[in-house]
């Protein structure tokens, strides 16, 4: 097997090149939104097509039409958009309805402003008014190069929205993590370096190597994707209906829903028969078999992972080596857990700490015996999180 490099910095090589618009957009809905469409609507660029029905500040986004057009088809998890039908005889043609740019979003501030975030496609679920705001700077995984191409080439946006959190959350203070001996600011950021050594880069390590304290209480986290999505409402004060994702040492800015084959294809890349394809990074995307699936707002990448590069997971027994242990950050028994979880032990999971675990994938990545712990361990919380809902919905009878 071949060792990929954990280290995630790359040179940064060009600049965010767009795709163009394509005749036909799958989006991902969440399973927390609603869809707000029906079959054969016609649709605008920025019009909402699935909600959330809290009226709360701090939630998923609303997400929006990445093209005019007519809605083809609505699946469980997703939309699909499709060309504008042909006007008929003598009839002009139809006209999608833009939404107009909010142009009161420079006068609101604190919840409000969160809240018409939210309704223009930002996801606001990880943040709080009055915390310390860590911006995870870091290429999330390796061969993901999207925070150093967004910190390289979208300094002006990343300040936009670094002054709009300003007003929606006056943080305590805003830390930008970047990597060790990066010379990298941004406006209104106090710049700290970190290292760069997968897993470090997760979200939890940023934390404490921004605050030298585990789980803090009072500090969120973003990624500078998040913090540029904000920058672009900010500028444009029209929803999000782009996503930036990172192919093979290139970065593209592409509507919502585009297909991953048109990404491939823009990137100059095939797809073998030797490759396997994950929608986002190699430690923890998630691999495909659809090259039609969309891109969401949170794809950063599409990995084309070459045979060789990372050991194939079988279902194999466990051989109680230990390098598991050796390998995860959080300081639990990742073995021991896959074990719980392949025979349904979902109770010891939880009393092993299952929920301890950051899903960083380094189990699975140094694992002799290819198993595939993580996913046995994302299946033990799965499970939990059913068997929690199920009980939450349990009343006491009179």
């Amino acid at each position: 097997m071949m060792k990929i490099r954990l280290n995630t910095s790359a040179e940064i090589k060009g600049t965010i090149q767009d795709i163009p618009v394509p005749d036909v957009v799958r989006i991902p809905i969440p399973k927390k939104l609603k869809p707000v469409v029906k079959k054969k609507q016609i649709v605008g660029c920025g019009q909402v097509i699935a909600e959330i029905s809290s009226k709360g500040a701090y939630n998923l986004g609303f997400v929006h039409a990445s093209i005019d057009g007519m809605v083809e088809d609505i699946l469980p998890d997703a939309l699909v958009i499709g060309p504008l039908p042909p006007p008929k005889e003598g009839e002009d043609a139809v006209t999608p309805t833009r939404p107009d740019p909010c142009t009161e979003l420079d006068s609101l501030s604190g919840e409000e402003l969160c809240r018409k975030l939210l309704e223009l496609g930002v996801d606001t679920s990880k943040l709080h008014a009055t915390r310390t705001l860590v911006i995870n700077g870091l290429n999330p995984e390796p061969g993901i190069i999207i925070s150093e191409q967004l910190l390289q080439n979208t300094v002006e946006t990343l300040k936009a929205g670094v002054q709009l959190l300003e007003r929606a959350l006056k943080p305590g203070a805003i830390t930008l993590v970047v990597a060790a001996g990066r010379n990298v600011t941004v406006h209104g950021c106090t710049t700290v370096n970190a290292s760069d050594t997968y897993p470090a880069t997760i979200d939890p390590l940023v934390i404490y190597a921004a605050t030298g304290a585990e789980q803090p209480a009072n500090v969120d986290i973003i990624s500078v994707l998040d913090l540029y999505y904000v920058g672009r409402v900010a500028e444009t004060k029209l929803p999000l209906t782009e996503s930036i994702v990172s192919i093979s040492g290139k970065t593209f800015r592409a509507p919502v829903g585009t297909a991953v084959q048109e990404l491939l294809n823009a990137a100059g890349c095939t797809a073998k028969t030797d490759k396997k394809i994950a929608l986002g990074g190699p430690m923890r995307g998630e691999a495909i078999f659809d090259l039609s699936i969309g891109i969401s707002k949170n794809s950063k990448a599409v990995t084309l992972v070459e045979e060789g590069f990372f050991p194939p997971v079988q279902p194999n027994p466990c051989i109680n080596c230990g390098e598991c242990v050796l390998a995860c950050p959080a300081r639990i028994q990742p073995g021991m857990l896959s074990r719980f979880a392949e025979f349904k032990l979902v109770d010891d999971a939880r009393k092993q700490h299952v929920e301890a675990c950051l899903e960083c994938g380094m189990c699975t990545f140094v694992c002799p015996a290819n198993r595939p712990v993580l996913q046995y361990i994302l299946l033990a919380k799965q499970l939990l999180a059913a068997q929690d809902a199920e009980v939450a919905t349990c009343r006491l009878q009179d």
